[in-house]
């Protein structure tokens, strides 16, 4: 919308994409050339050309166009946006176009936005504002605007990240009412499609291919229903010993799921170094795992750490996870000391329950059909609502909406695809 105020759309890592901007203030160029040192656009090139939309007309007549084009005009005639018309010309239906504007007017921005363009925006424009239109048109362009990436990683081996993600996407989907899919990142060593009563009948190979083709079946057959609401990637189909796709290729697959689903859950326990580093920065919330054991909780402090200095050193959407309580009897560290060690509380606090959650593992059940797990469900819905602010979807609908694409089907003279 036209505003001159609005603040960050963002605290993840933004996919790969390119931004050309045409600009005449020097103040705005200073502003969006700022922006490549935001860890946040990391992969976004950001091209500054001192120049108007002649001068992208001519720029664009033998080079391909970019998924985001920014352009500034110091007057808005009928003339500028004949001018607009020959310059979406020259561009991909997929690039979204911005108009820099020297006047605040509700008419000419919604006469912008029904030719095609993507916002107006009024000067004077500082790096919040530019990051804010950034992050907000280059997330639309995947279809992932509305949904929500939740990564679960352990402080080691053995804490129960797994049996987390799982619980996490129960409540979610069951307690919630959130369409939600959870995917395992550990290729053949996932027992995810066990722990869901389902066979695996694919592999994150495949997967990343069948991401990248038009062939919606095919994918959709490789996400498998356990319910209304909750559906799981069914991997673990390949060698244990062959290697995992690449943090790209993952990506490719982040991107399908979250064209559909609302919540995006990721097991991480046994994901590349790669893969973690990339959902680590990526992730709308990042749930790190540990048990009250002094070995686990060292791990988290340094994971916790690492996890901020990747998120630009910020702690924002870092939630600790205490798992197991009462494993060590006398030997385990009492969540004081943890938060003191941490320097970070812990959110949850799950006891350990052997019998409970191994029935569910052997069973192939969720947690919700197991009997006596309502206390651990009820706290982990709590978490979710409070910490990770996700509430109950009042909506009936169980239907999976159309995958969306692109941001506009062309530059201008046609509408936004909702």
């Amino acid at each position: 919308m036209m505003n001159n105020s609005l603040g960050s759309n963002t605290f993840v890592l933004l996919p790969a994409a390119s931004v050309a901007l045409f600009i005449k203030d020097s103040d705005i160029r200073q502003a969006a050339l700022s922006l490549t040192g935001d860890w946040r656009f990391a992969r976004v090139k950001i091209e500054v050309i001192d120049g108007d939309v002649e001068t992208a007309i001519d720029y664009y007549a033998d080079k391909t166009s970019p998924d985001l084009l920014i352009v500034e005009t110091l007057e808005i005639t009928d003339g500028f946006s004949d001018r607009l018309d020959v310059l979406g010309g020259h561009c991909a239906d997929t690039t979204a176009a911005v108009v820099v504007g020297p006047v605040n007017d509700v008419y000419l921005y919604r006469k912008l936005i029904d030719m095609g363009v993507s916002d107006y925006l009024v000067k004077p424009l500082n790096a919040d504002v530019l990051g804010a239109v950034f992050s907000k048109i280059l997330t639309e362009r995947l279809g992932a605007q509305d949904s929500q990436l939740i990564g679960c990683i352990g402080a080691k081996g053995g804490v129960g990240t797994s049996s987390l993600s799982y619980v996490l996407s129960d409540v979610l989907a069951n307690s919630l009412g959130q369409k939600t899919v959870v995917l395992d990142a550990a290729g053949g060593w996932s027992y995810l499609s066990v722990a869901m009563g389902r066979e695996s009948i694919t592999n994150l190979h495949e997967v990343a291919r069948t991401s990248l083709s038009a062939d919606k079946d095919s994918f959709s057959r490789m996400v498998v229903p356990v319910g209304e609401k909750l559906s799981f990637l069914a991997t673990g189909a390949e060698p244990l010993m062959e290697d995992s796709v690449s943090a790209d290729s993952f990506e490719f697959i982040i991107n399908r799921l979250m064209q559909t689903y609302p919540v995006v859950v990721v097991d991480l326990s046994g994901a590349s170094i790669d893969i973690c580093r990339h959902i680590l920065a990526r992730a709308n919330d990042i749930v790190v795992v540990s048990t009250p054991t002094l070995s686990s909780l060292r791990s988290a402090r340094a994971l916790i750490q690492e996890a901020k200095t990747i998120r630009g050193e910020k702690e924002d959407g870092i939630h600790i996870v205490l798992n197991q309580k009462g494993i060590g009897s006398g030997s385990e560290v009492s969540e004081n000391d943890v938060a003191i060690a941490l320097k970070m509380k812990p959110e949850l606090v799950i006891p350990f329950l052997p019998k409970l959650f191994g029935i569910a593992e052997s069973q192939g059940k969720l947690l919700s059909m197991i009997a006596g797990a309502g206390e651990i469900l009820s706290d982990v819905k709590t978490f979710l609502e409070k910490k990770i602010g996700i509430v109950l979807d009042k909506s009936t609908s169980l239907e999976a909406g159309p995958e969306k694409s692109g941001l506009l089907r062309g530059l201008l003279h046609k509408m936004k695809k909702k």
